[in-house]
């Protein structure tokens, strides 16, 4: 069964009619924390509809599409890439192979060009086999955070495969505290506790978490140094309903959440191994990162529950250094690396990157992965341009903006009279058109 089927998302859906059996255990939260319960529930359903357009796990069974069951079976035994549950995200097409798997991806402009999310959803034996056959229908793919092995199979059929960052992925078992270098993160955890800053597990949404989510990313978009978006397709869309086996943890202080992280789960053999950090929000200023603490107390249960990882995330641009094991573009790479250091207002590389390694990868229970991006090198810069578009990423646009804050920052900075002293006055003063100082007095 070799298909292409547009994601379920886009048809139009029906209003859940029943709440979950656990609906009330934000309720239950909100009355221990005292915040008041006025409204809840009047737009319940309202928000619900809007939200699953972007909703990834299906609904009940009955409700499922044939080949929709086909691909989160798939993915429950074979999804144990980070990104695996984020190829189930709204406005995602598929090319499915029946009792084998299926691959994800978006169209781009050329019928045969397609920018496929990660590594496909298959058994590791398997994959070889898979790409083949997408191969033949979508010959001239771009894979995005492609792992090693999907790489190496697409570097041996012609394609180059150029670093694209690295993802740092925590082993729950081993990862402690202890030493110098994670100082930092003990003393975040420390110190939150001191604000009287609590942790707390919400197992589904309602009216008022949902208003309180959206608030602190609202607060938390507005403060972002480049732009007022996400990255996207890599990042899956921040969905706020109930979702199949995602975890939502709040950091709440004095009555109010003042941040969250939502955890994507990784499958194997039917079960959920691990998570992916897939969106951190916090709108508390302090010296510490609220999302850390976050994530060190979702550590700790996820430990006492048997999981084995947290993935953080992909670290874009960060630490490209291609070696000779693949074949590779030489252009990309020093693209990749200027931008990493020159371009950070088109996303904010070094800051990612540089939060992460206060995991400390080089310790023993953190480790980074080297993620891929894999492609044909024709008309290479045009399609990167086209993966830019992809990712939420507007270069041009964004350079330009760049550029003009920049001069007018100069212009501020040095031509402004107070900057300009002694024999730079002067010459400042000389350019002055005739007349234009002493109308500029009178109308003082």
């Amino acid at each position: 069964m070799d298909q292409n089927e547009k994601d379920g998302a886009s048809k139009k859906q029906k209003a859940p009619q029943n709440l979950p059996q656990n609906a009330t255990q934000s309720l239950k939260i909100i009355q221990d924390l005292k915040v008041t319960r006025s409204g809840l529930g009047k737009t319940m359903q309202a928000i619900k509809i809007q939200q699953e357009k972007l909703q990834t796990a299906a609904k009940a069974d009955s409700n499922r599409t044939a080949t929709s069951k086909f691909r989160i079976d798939t993915l429950k035994k074979y999804g144990k890439g980070s990104l695996a549950y984020s190829s189930l995200q709204s406005g995602m097409q598929y090319f499915m192979m029946e009792d084998v798997g299926y691959i994800a991806y978006v169209q781009l402009k050329e019928k045969n060009s397609v920018c496929v999310l990660a590594d496909p959803i298959c058994a590791d034996e398997d994959l070889p086999k898979l790409i083949e056959a997408f191969l033949q229908e979508k010959s001239d793919p771009i894979f995005l955070h492609a792992s090693h092995n999907t790489a190496k199979i697409l570097n041996d059929l012609g394609f180059c495969a150029n670093e694209l960052g690295v993802e740092t992925i925590i082993d729950v078992n081993t990862f402690t505290l202890t030493g110098n270098k994670k100082q930092a993160l003990r003393q975040a955890r420390n110190n939150a506790k001191k604000d009287g800053i609590q942790i707390v597990e919400v197992r589904s949404v309602d009216e008022f978490l949902f208003k309180a989510f959206k608030k602190v990313s609202d607060a938390w978009l507005k403060e972002k140094v480049v732009n007022n978006s996400d990255m996207q397709f890599i990042v899956r869309p921040i969905v706020y309903v109930d979702e199949l086996d995602v975890r939502r943890f709040i950091a709440v202080k004095d009555n109010e959440i003042v941040g969250f992280v939502i955890f994507d789960p990784m499958y194997e053999s039917g079960e959920v191994v691990g998570y992916i950090a897939n969106q951190l929000r916090s709108c508390h200023e302090r010296s510490y990162s609220v999302v850390d603490v976050i994530i060190l107390d979702a550590l700790e249960k996820f430990k006492s529950e048997g999981k084995q990882y947290i993935s953080l995330g992909l670290s874009p641009l960060a630490k490209v250094d291609d070696g000779e094991e693949f074949t590779h573009s030489r252009l990309l790479k020093a693209h990749f690396q200027y931008a990493f250091e020159n371009a950070n207002y088109l996303y904010n590389f070094k800051n990612l990157a540089r939060h992460k390694n206060k995991y400390r990868p080089e310790m023993p229970g953190t480790r980074e992965v080297k993620v891929y991006c894999v492609l044909k090198t024709r008309f290479l810069l045009t399609r990167m341009y086209e993966v830019y578009h992809v990712l939420g990423v507007s270069p041009i646009k964004q350079t330009f903006s760049h550029l003009k804050e920049k001069t007018v920052d100069w212009i501020k900075t040095n031509m402004s009279p107070k900057a300009l002293t002694g024999r730079a006055f002067l010459e400042f003063k000389d350019k002055i058109p005739a007349g234009a100082e002493a109308k500029s007095q009178a109308e003082d």
